[in-house]
C-alpha cells in the first residue's frame, strides 16, 4: 500500500480540518455504497506513519492509494456476499494468516530492543568500527545536453550524431552560453529546465560512456558528444568533490537504525534458542521417513 507520511500531505488533511472543528466525520472518497471516512483516512495515515516514517509522498500517491483501498473494499464485500469467506480452503488460510500475525507480532515485541540502544557510547564505537564504510566517493557536478535516439534505423542515428556534433561546436564558440543552449535543445526535461544542471552525481555511477568522458575533463571543459544506449550527451564539468570521510552526524540516523536492526534479530535468535533449549524439538524419524516417501 502507499500509505505515506502524515506531514508530506498535510495539504489534504488541512482542506479537512474545518469539518473535523464541527464535529463532522465527511466522506473523503466513495466507490459505490462502500465509504471511506476522514476519520479511517486518517487512521490509515498514521499507521502507514508509523511503518515508514521517511516517505514523502505527492499528492497523486496518496490519491492513488486511496483509490487502491476502495477497490479493495468493494472486493471484499463483493466475496463476502458471495459467501467466499465461509469455504473450507478459505477459513483455513484465514485461520493460518490469523496465526502468522498473532506470531509475527509476539516475536517482533520480544525481539524489539529497548528505547534506550544504542547508547551514545555504542554510537560512536560503531562508526570509529566502520568508518571506511561511511566515505563519500568522488562526485561530480555535471551539465548536459541530451539528444535521444528516436528508433534504430542508422539515417535517424546519424542525423542526431550531426546534430550532436553542432551543438557542441556551438558551446564551444566564444561567448557561448551552454545553459541557453541545454535550455533550449536538450531533450531530458527534468536538467533542460535547470539549464543542463544534472547536479552532484557520484562518479562510480555514471553511466560508463559518460564517466569515461567526464574523469578526462577539467572544470568547465565540454566534452565531445558520446554516445549511449538512450542517445547522445554533450557533458559539461562544472564542480569536483574528492572522496571524503562523512561525518557521525551524517550517518547517525541510518546508523541507528541497522543498529536496532541488528539487535532485534539477535534478541530474535536468542529468545527462540531459549525456547528450545526449554523445551525440546523430538521428531519421529521413521514416520518422517514414511511421510517424505509418500510424496515422491
Amino acid at each position: 500500500m502507499m500509505f505515506m507520511r502524515m506531514a508530506a500531505i498535510i495539504g489534504i488533511l488541512a482542506s479537512l480540518s474545518a469539518m473535523a472543528a464541527d464535529g463532522m466525520d465527511d466522506v473523503v472518497a466513495k466507490m459505490g455504497a462502500i465509504e471511506i471516512k476522514r476519520s479511517e483516512f486518517e487512521q490509515m495515515l498514521n499507521v502507514a506513519q508509523e511503518n515508514n516514517p521517511r516517505a514523502h509522498p505527492s499528492q497523486q500517491a496518496v490519491s492513488q492509494a486511496l483509490r487502491t483501498e476502495l477497490i479493495r473494499r468493494t472486493l471484499l464485500d463483493e466475496a463476502k456476499r458471495a459467501a467466499w469467506d465461509k469455504r473450507p480452503e478459505v477459513q483455513r488460510q484465514i485461520e493460518s494468516a490469523r496465526e502468522q500475525v498473532i506470531v509475527s507480532s509476539f516475536i517482533n515485541q520480544q525481539a524489539r530492543p529497548a528505547p534506550s540502544y544504542p547508547s551514545a557510547q555504542e554510537i560512536q564505537s560503531a562508526y570509529e568500527t566502520n568508518k571506511t564504510f561511511f566515505m563519500q566517493l568522488p562526485q561530480v557536478r555535471l551539465m548536459q545536453i541530451y539528444l535521444p535516439v528516436a528508433s534504430s534505423e542508422a539515417n535517424s542515428s546519424e542525423k542526431v550524431r550531426q546534430q550532436a556534433e553542432e551543438l557542441w561546436k556551438r558551446a564551444n564558440e566564444k561567448g557561448a552560453d551552454f545553459s541557453d543552449l541545454a535550455r533550449r535543445y536538450s531533450k531530458h526535461a527534468e536538467s533542460a529546465a535547470k539549464d543542463g544542471d544534472m547536479g552532484w552525481l557520484q562518479e562510480d555511477l555514471l553511466v560508463p560512456e559518460i564517466r569515461t568522458v567526464a574523469q578526462k575533463l577539467a572544470i568547465g571543459e565540454i566534452g565531445k558528444p558520446v554516445k549511449a544506449a538512450d542517445g547522445w550527451h554533450i557533458v559539461k564539468v562544472m564542480e569536483r568533490k574528492a572522496a571524503s570521510q562523512k561525518s557521525l552526524a551524517e550517518v547517525r540516523d541510518s546508523l541507528v537504525q541497522s543498529m536496532r536492526l541488528k539487535k532485534a534479530q539477535e534478541n530474535e535468535q536468542q529468545y527462540l534458542n531459549q525456547l528450545v533449549a526449554k523445551t525440546p524439538i523430538t521428531v519421529n524419524e521413521i514416520t518422517l521417513s514414511s511421510l517424505a516417501a509418500s510424496f515422491k
